[in-house]
């Protein structure tokens, strides 16, 4: 109010002046600042954005956040190795947008000749069997070529046939808890038709740990042991290798238990079932019976008991449509599962010479590849982004927020 009783207004704005207010109070707001970084397409991104100042990169590198994040943006699927009787282990990347295709530029896919069986992929590296290397068996990050790749030593042979299982298989499997790289377990699985034990050792200051023996365990089927069978998820490690059930062990207790399989389930042939990791707990699983896939999710409780939940069935009649080869049918072709993907996403599909990336609830397939007249397929092995993305080390100077 000014001397002579009257309301002073407050001057008005122009639209101009009112619009840049507005802009201007947006880098103050931590709620707005969020909402824009989870706009950001992809997470390379959202590591560009966290070096804009220590403000942004506490919101962006926030586990909460990145939970949001990845529920609306999850890792992408890059493009995949393939494992074949024509040539050594060579990787097809997928159309990307510029940015993913920048990334697999600045990347190294190639691991040179003596590179072939893969023990286990994810979350950008490679545990890789490259037979011209000392101790063969190697860590590799295509994604970071400038860390180079670490050779693992051999583990301690395990001992066998004193109790009357003398067969064995040495599975090297990652962690997924996403804090260490080089968090790795090595299994061998001893075991006759009926039976079966296992020895675990983690690898751990550049070296492998103790070995570890659980007891023997009756099967309760007999042994059916399928390639590219072992999963490593949430601390526990599960195996294709019986009719109607799954081989569970517990890598802290070393407990052995089985998982029945669903009903109408069954392990009949190489690779008309695999498995992969679920978020949360337990695993997915992935069965194909001639042209129908269904996908189930088994959720565990910690005392290794759980169910059964069908999360989705595809028709492949209905998914290729009129593309279907019309050999198929007059030939009587087998479909299988060469690899799934985290949450059961996607599944990689051989059918006769092809083989099909198919989006499961999207129910978009491609061809991917076609293997020559006497090339056979060893393994597919799909290659993500990483998770949780790398973010940068601030200091004083980078900070214009604080």
């Amino acid at each position: 109010m000014d001397s002579t009783g009257k309301t002073t207004e407050p001057p008005q704005l122009s639209p101009q002046a009112a619009s840049a207010a507005q802009i201007s109070a947006v880098p103050g707001n931590d709620d707005i600042l969020r909402e824009i970084l989870l706009r950001l397409d992809f997470p390379t991104c959202l590591v560009r954005a966290a070096a804009v100042s220590k403000r942004w990169l506490r919101h962006a590198s926030d586990p909460a956040f990145l939970r949001r994040f990845r529920r609306l943006h999850p890792p992408r699927l890059l493009g995949f190795y393939l494992d074949t009787s024509n040539s050594w282990l060579r990787f097809i990347p997928l159309p990307q947008p510029p940015e993913l295709a920048a990334v697999i530029r600045r990347g190294n896919f190639d691991f040179g000749r003596g590179a072939g069986h893969v023990s286990d992929c994810h979350n950008g590296r490679l545990i890789v069997y490259i037979d011209d290397r000392p101790g063969k068996t190697t860590v590799c990050r295509p994604l970071h070529p400038g860390r180079g790749a670490t050779v693992l030593p051999l583990p301690q042979i395990p001992s066998v046939g004193h109790d009357g299982v003398d067969i064995f298989s040495h599975e090297f499997l990652f962690h997924d808890d996403g804090r260490d790289d080089m968090a790795i377990s090595a299994a061998a699985v001893m075991r006759d038709l009926w039976q079966a034990r296992v020895q675990l050792q983690d690898f751990q200051a550049g070296d492998w740990g103790q070995a570890r023996n659980s007891d023997l365990i009756q099967l309760p089927g007999r042994w059916k042991r399928c390639e590219h069978s072992a999963l490593l998820a949430h601390g526990k490690i599960y195996l294709i290798c019986m009719s109607q059930y799954i081989l569970g062990i517990d890598i802290q207790s070393l407990s052995m238990f089985s998982i029945k399989l669903p009903n109408g389930v069954e392990f009949e042939y190489d690779a008309n079932i695999a498995l992969s990791r679920a978020e949360g707990s337990g695993f997915c699983l992935v069965h194909v019976r001639r042209f129908q896939i269904s996908a189930w999710r088994y959720t565990m409780d910690p005392s290794s008991t759980g169910n059964w939940e069908l999360i989705d069935t595809v028709s492949l009649r209905q998914v290729f449509g009129p593309n279907a080869d019309p050999t198929w049918s007059s030939q009587g072709a087998d479909v299988r599962v060469a690899a799934v993907g985290d949450n059961a996403d996607f599944v990689f599909l051989r059918i006769q010479k092809k083989v099909f990336y198919l989006h499961i609830s999207s129910r978009t397939v491609e061809k991917v590849y076609e293997l020559a007249q006497h090339e056979s397929l060893f393994g597919i092995y799909p290659f993500m982004m990483v998770w949780p993305p790398t973010f940068p080390t601030l200091n004083g100077g980078h900070d214009n927020d604080e």
